[in-house]
């Protein structure tokens, strides 16, 4: 199947991590290095909300700005992307690939309806190319 037609569901990753907006950023970054991941998802403060997103990026700008100890002092609600650029399960990866690149980002988490179901990144869709058979139709 061509990947480029497959849908945001199919591709996704279910296991999405996610982190509190009121925990610091020293404990998302450790969390992120822990499971080797770039993102955590901020749940909705309340049901149908959006979600929010932090990413390694976001950390980083923090301490470009200034001193390690304010990932001490600053929370994940600080430094996260809301609402973050999501899709909803059934687009196209052509289409949330277009729409990740216009946006500037790496990871969408991806809904049905308002409810999250899954997290699709760059990561998920290299994943599917390396492993689409390659060889040419007979």
């Amino acid at each position: 199947m061509n990947i480029r037609q497959m849908k945001a569901a199919e591709l996704m990753s279910r296991n999405v991590l996610t982190i509190e907006a009121s925990e610091p950023l020293r404990v998302a970054a450790k969390r992120m290095n822990e499971h080797h991941v770039h993102c955590l998802i901020v749940p909705a403060a309340e049901p149908g909300a959006c979600v929010g997103i932090l990413t390694g990026k976001d950390i980083v700008q923090v301490l470009c700005d200034g001193e390690v100890g304010l990932l001490d002092q600053l929370l994940v609600a600080d430094a996260m992307s809301t609402p973050a650029i999501s899709v909803q399960q059934e687009f196209s990866i052509a289409d949330c690939l277009r729409l990740m690149r216009v946006s500037g980002v790496r990871s969408v988490p991806v809904l049905d309806g308002v409810r999250m179901v899954g997290l699709l990144s760059f990561t998920d869709v290299l994943r599917a190319v390396a492993l689409e058979d390659s060889a040419p139709p007979a």
